[in-house]
């Protein structure tokens, strides 16, 4: 999904972060956005500094019980491989630790009302576990809950947009 405004001199873009994806990009008008995240995790990351920002939309907390799907071939499905792979892609970049913002938005109970298996807990935990083993920690968080979320990041701006089905947007 490209959409394309024109702003003066400057060409603005979206473009979508689909599930089990990552998107990084330095450009300053794009913004890269993830919709519709139930029990998945929504996650960005921006380093001012550097002017590199990304965007992961995974949906399982643990490759080792990937169940036939190959974690090597989908390594952004899951919480423990892709935000390793994340977070080495942006340092790749020229990203640095101790100058990451992250925003979290989902770990929702979507499918599973009853908590029996809580795959949105799941992924919450497996995430913090994850970011912990880098000394990453989070700057925001919308989680939980029983409603889909939209995550977006302005690249340009380093701000993160959350919107909560049914209520208002955050920026931050």
């Amino acid at each position: 999904m490209e959409n394309i405004s024109n702003y003066g001199n400057s060409v603005s873009s979206m473009t979508a972060v689909n599930f089990s994806e990552m998107k990084i990009s330095s450009n300053p008008v794009e913004t890269l956005v993830a919709f519709s995240i139930g029990s998945g995790i929504g996650m960005t990351i921006h380093d001012p500094v550097g002017g590199v920002g990304g965007v992961l939309n995974f949906i399982l907390p643990d490759s080792t019980k990937a169940n036939g799907t190959n974690p090597a071939k989908a390594p952004f499905m899951f919480a423990d491989t892709g935000i390793t792979t994340f977070l080495k892609a942006l340092f790749e970049q020229g990203a640095k630790a101790e100058n990451l913002k992250v925003v979290i938005a989902g770990g929702a109970h979507i499918m599973d009302q009853t908590g029996v298996f809580n795959i949105g807990q799941k992924n919450l935990e497996a995430l913090k576990t994850s970011l912990g083993d880098f000394g990453v920690k989070i700057h925001h968080e919308a989680s939980g809950g029983t409603k889909n979320r939209t995550i977006s990041l302005e690249i340009g701006s380093g701000r993160s947009i959350i919107k909560t089905f049914g209520e208002e947007e955050k920026k931050v």
